[in-house]
C-alpha cells in the first residue's frame, strides 16, 4: 500500500481528467479521531473547512456514510450540501424495512443487555433498525466473553442478523441492510457517467465500499493492514489534509453543463 499523499502526482492526475467527482467519507476514526466514548466524536476543523469549500463546487458531489444516525451525522459534520446516509446506508431517504425486521433486532438487542448487564466497558447503542456493541473500555477477558455471547445470541436468530466487526465495535445488522458497499456503489452510479469515486473510510464496516468501488481512489484510514483500499492515510489529520488537496484541485472544475475551458490547474 502507498500513502494516498505521497503518491500525489499520480492521485492529481486522475482528479484532473475526472469529468465530476463522487467522494463518499466514513465519519468516526476518518473525519473525527476515534475516542472512548463516542458521543465525544468530535470532527476536524480543517476537513470541516475543506468540506464547506468541496460542498460548494459542483463538480464534487460529497457523501458522509456512517454506522451512526443521519441526524446524529448531521449534527456532527453541519456542512451544506452534504448528502447524509447513516446506519451503514440504510438511514436514508425513501429506505423502509418489514416490521418483522425491526422486531428481530429489537429482541436481539434486549437479550444482549441482559445478558451483559455489569460487563465492564461493554455498551450497546440502539440504531432503530441496527444496534451496535462497543467495547472500546473493555480489558481483554472482557472483550472476549462479550463476542462469546454476541455469537450465541445472533446465531440462535437463524441468518437473520450478521454481525460487523469495526474499530472496537461489533454493529449488528439484519440481513436486509446491504452495508457501505452497496449503498457507496449506487451513489456512484447515480452520478454522471465518468465521475471518479473517492471513498475514505477506517475499519472493516468500509471494506465493502472499498471493494465496490475499486476502480476509484480508496484509502483506509490509521495503521497499515490488510484491506482491499489501494492507498492509507495514517489519521483524520492526514484526510483533513487530502481534502484541502482535493479542494485545491478541482477548484476550477467548470459545472457540468459549461462550456468553458477550465481554468489552469
Amino acid at each position: 500500500m502507498r500513502s494516498l499523499l505521497d503518491d500525489w502526482d499520480e492521485v492529481a492526475q486522475r482528479v484532473r481528467e475526472a469529468p465530476s467527482i463522487a467522494l463518499i467519507l466514513d465519519y468516526d476514526g476518518t473525519l473525527a479521531p476515534l475516542v472512548e466514548d463516542p458521543r465525544a466524536a468530535v470532527m476536524n476543523r480543517a476537513a470541516r473547512a475543506a468540506l464547506m469549500r468541496l460542498a460548494g463546487n459542483p463538480g464534487v458531489r460529497v457523501t458522509v456514510i456512517s454506522g451512526r444516525r443521519v441526524a446524529d451525522l448531521r449534527a456532527r459534520v453541519a456542512v451544506p450540501g452534504v448528502e447524509y446516509l447513516g446506519v451503514h446506508g440504510s438511514d436514508s431517504p425513501g429506505a423502509s424495512f418489514p416490521p418483522d425486521v425491526r422486531r428481530v433486532v429489537d429482541a436481539a438487542r434486549a437479550e444482549l443487555a441482559s445478558r451483559f448487564n455489569g460487563s465492564a466497558g461493554v455498551m450497546i447503542e440502539d440504531k432503530g433498525i441496527a444496534f451496535a456493541v462497543h467495547h472500546r473500555r473493555a480489558g481483554a477477558p472482557e472483550v472476549a466473553h462479550a463476542r462469546e455471547i454476541l455469537g450465541r445470541v445472533v446465531e440462535r436468530f437463524e441468518g437473520a442478523l450478521r454481525v460487523v466487526p469495526g474499530d472496537r465495535v461489533w454493529e449488528v445488522l439484519p440481513k436486509e441492510i446491504r452495508g457501505k458497499g452497496h449503498a457507496a456503489g449506487r451513489r456512484w452510479r447515480a452520478r454522471a457517467a465518468g465521475a471518479l469515486p473517492i471513498y475514505i473510510g477506517n475499519d472493516g464496516t468500509d471494506e465493502g465500499a472499498f471493494r465496490a468501488l475499486a476502480t476509484g481512489l480508496t484509502a483506509r484510514v490509521g495503521a497499515v493492514r490488510p484491506t482491499r483500499a489501494r492507498y492509507f492515510l495514517r489519521n483524520p489529520a492526514e484526510v483533513a489534509r487530502f481534502l484541502e488537496k482535493l479542494e485545491e484541485e478541482t477548484q476550477w472544475r467548470p459545472t457540468p453543463d459549461s462550456n468553458s475551458s477550465p481554468h489552469p490547474m
